[in-house]
């Protein structure tokens, strides 16, 4: 049985795939350096390359369509167990059907990879209302904005467009704490980086702590307490994010957010 070893990236993944989506199913997939396989299996390892990751792309929309990748790429950053076999039978199925796949709903080669690609884009969607960068100090009189999360998938990559339109003019980092990567904006150009940890806590500049302290008093007295619904607001604003969250108290990576 033949497992495919690959870097761990989306791009990895189209490369594997693009090397067996017309041979034998694969016995699975491993990430960077991890597995070895059984006694009778054969490791093969793909090499990330930019051009074969562009045609398996460009196959794939036109052979199925730009739907059927987007999903398949949202439902890669899922970072679900198995995902990448998932993907390679969702694809492989595609190939035959073509524009028909992503109307196949209840087909079980379909219906696990949508159901893990609106996962992410329920929490994109949630983040992009989420992410509350602050002023830090950065290098010398420099200051940057920062924002850390802790989402549940891998959602920096589908974050970066709208990130990098809106604060263009301004150098900006949104970091990953469970990951350990960010994007990081500079004249415009988002890089993503990976391996990325924190000697500290960032120092925020002393107009970011008068904007933050009205920003919290706002907040307060804007509640209505006739119409306080905690249960609705957990709901919207789960607990497990406000400590990153301005209106929520002290926004640093650790910080602990009492329930309202």
């Amino acid at each position: 049985m033949t497992i495919i070893r690959y870097d761990g990236s989306f791009e990895g993944f189209l490369c594997a795939t693009a090397l067996t989506i017309d041979d034998a199913e694969p016995a699975g997939f491993f990430r960077g350096e991890g597995g070895d396989g059984g006694l009778f299996d054969q490791v093969v390892a793909v090499a990330s390359d930019r051009d074969v990751a562009l045609a398996f792309f460009e196959r794939i929309v036109r052979e199925v369509s730009r739907d059927a990748f987007a999903t398949a790429r949202h439902a890669f950053h899922s970072e679900a167990s198995g995902v990448e076999l998932l993907l390679w039978r969702y694809l492989r199925l595609g190939f035959r059907v073509g524009r028909r796949l992503e109307g196949m709903k209840a087909d079980p080669l379909v219906q696990p990879v949508q159901q893990l690609a609106r996962r992410v884009e329920r929490e994109v969607h949630r983040f992009l209302g989420f992410v509350r960068f602050r002023e830090v100090e950065w290098s010398g009189s420099a200051s940057l904005f920062y924002a850390p999360i802790e989402p549940e998938t891998d959602v920096l990559p589908f974050l970066a467009p709208h990130f990098a339109d809106r604060l263009a003019d301004r150098p900006w980092v949104i970091h990953d704490l469970r990951r350990g990567q960010a994007l990081f904006c500079e004249g415009g150009r988002v890089k993503l980086l990976r391996g990325v940890e924190l000697a500290g806590v960032p120092r925020s500049t002393k107009e970011e702590d008068v904007c933050a302290a009205l920003w919290q008093g706002y907040f307060k007295r804007l509640a209505i307490e006739a119409r306080r619904n905690p249960d609705l607001q957990r709901q919207l604003v789960p607990l497990r994010h406000r400590k990153h969250l301005t209106e929520f108290g002290d926004s640093s990576p650790g910080a602990v957010t009492n329930e309202p």
